[in-house]
């Protein structure tokens, strides 16, 4: 069966935010969207899409917001295997939430086999303790050689748009 959109597919391309709870998904979503930090956000988005101008291709991309519950568990792993790329999130004030990317949402995504390109995005990092400053690249590259299906890394910040849109 075909996935309902693929690259290159007039459909366009869906983009899957997963990772623990308040990590920062939906303000992130919000912000690259609109443009705009969110004063008040509810815990799961409805499916956001770009403006189809955005990009040069002018292809359409929808984000898909994820529920953290674990009621929602099947509900996030149907989304999974139904994205065309997937932004995994963590919280650059929380480093258990780093940890869990690679003891739960990593070996998750190759559970549900899901075979496509996975970007990992620290949010909050206004919020970062001064004290914690690690370079993204010494934090990621173990995690990113044991899960080889990472492409990048960034980190950003939504409330101040740094390497939101980038």
């Amino acid at each position: 069966m075909a996935k309902e959109s693929s690259p290159g597919n007039k459909n366009g391309i869906r983009i899957v935010i997963a990772g623990d709870r308040g990590t920062g998904k939906s303000s992130l979503i919000v912000t690259a969207v609109s443009e705009t930090f969110p004063t008040n956000v509810p815990p799961v988005l409805p499916p956001s899409r770009f403006p189809d101008d955005m990009f040069p291709d002018r292809v359409p991309i929808t984000i898909i917001d994820t529920s953290s519950s674990v009621e929602q568990r099947n509900t996030v792993g149907e989304e999974l295997k139904r994205a065309d790329a997937v932004v995994l999130t963590y919280a650059c004030d929380r480093p258990e939430t780093l940890d869990r990317l690679s003891t739960h949402w990593l070996p998750e995504l190759r559970q549900l086999e899901v075979k496509v390109p996975v970007i990992v995005v620290g949010c909050k990092l206004d919020l970062r303790d001064e004290q914690q400053q690690v370079s993204l690249e010494q934090v990621m590259s173990p995690i990113m050689q044991q899960f080889r299906e990472i492409e990048t890394c960034i980190e950003c910040s939504a409330y101040r748009q740094i390497q939101v849109k980038s």
